[in-house]
């Protein structure tokens, strides 16, 4: 895998947007969503020649308002804001749920621009859920000459189960992103927080 440490995250975004329709989700479990879009990625990464890039770029929007099926935004956004999301408006929660969703997509999107086919190959482990939560477990084998493990947290949702945080190595997509909004809003306001965010100034390495 060429995208480093968060390069994985891409592709668990991009199993969410080519993977399922809500209709199918909803009948099944935790482990069968992440399960079914990771292999349709897989499937489109197998297309590619060793060495040809993918770009999706040209499709942003496309995949923007699908992907929607399958992560569930808004819980993830107020996840990383923390308890500063309570003191927000409605208004300004919709600002941020808005700048989080394309701050998300843009820095992993990105960089599944820029993957190329490897030998990667992606085991699950298994599934634990706890109502109204559920955690799926899997390893990408093979990667650096050894193993990464993702983990993908998931909550049951109306249309079935969504997915909230995406832990790769340990290391929470969440809490990271968090860690950064809090290190930002003990100096700065929120509106500079918004404005930091739209200029993609944070990201996850």
């Amino acid at each position: 895998m060429k995208a480093g440490r968060f390069g994985w995250l891409g592709m668990a975004l991009l199993a969410g947007v080519l993977g399922l329709a809500s209709g199918a989700r909803a009948s099944q479990g935790p482990l069968e969503v992440v399960r079914a879009g990771t292999e349709r990625v897989l499937a489109i990464l197998e297309a590619y020649q060793p060495g040809q890039a993918i770009s999706v770029r040209a499709h942003r929007e496309e995949i923007l308002d699908i992907v929607h099926d399958y992560f569930d935004f808004r819980e993830m956004a107020m996840r990383s804001l923390g308890p500063q999301w309570k003191k927000l408006s409605s208004a300004e929660r919709d600002e941020f749920v808005e700048a989080f969703e394309r701050l998300l997509f843009d820095n992993y999107v990105d960089r599944v621009d820029t993957y190329t086919r490897a030998d990667e190959q992606v085991v699950f482990d298994g599934e634990e859920i706890r109502e109204p939560y559920a955690q799926v477990k899997s390893r990408v084998v093979g990667y650096r000459d050894g193993d990464a493990t993702v983990d993908y947290r998931l909550k049951r949702k109306s249309e079935g189960w969504m997915v909230y945080d995406v832990v790769v190595e340990g290391v929470s997509l969440v809490n990271n992103y968090r860690s950064q909004f809090n290190s930002i809003l003990a100096r700065k306001s929120f509106e500079h927080l918004l404005t930091e965010m739209r200029e993609k100034k944070i990201r996850v390495d």
